[in-house]
């Protein structure tokens, strides 16, 4: 899950980076303005979409390690027999 929190916190900082450049732009010119609100949309749209596909992931990984643990339960209480 380190993997995907550091994911996730580079996506925030690029956010970060790309809102401050959403505010710098009002210098220069409304094109370039609106090009950058345009870009960071979509960053937000595919940042939404990766968080969601992590959350389910985690959840998988979450599902399958019951289910590990569930077979080693059943593989410990074997062996006793």
């Amino acid at each position: 899950m380190s993997q995907l929190d550091l994911a996730i916190n580079r996506l925030d900082a690029a956010m970060a980076r790309l809102d401050a450049a959403v505010a710098e732009s009002a210098a220069r010119g409304a094109k370039d303005k609106e090009l950058l609100q345009h870009e960071l949309t979509i960053l937000r749209q595919t940042y939404d979409l990766l968080q969601t596909e992590a959350r389910i992931v985690a959840d998988q990984l979450d599902d399958v390690i019951d289910r590990l643990g569930d077979v080693a339960q059943v593989d410990v209480a074997a062996a006793r027999r």
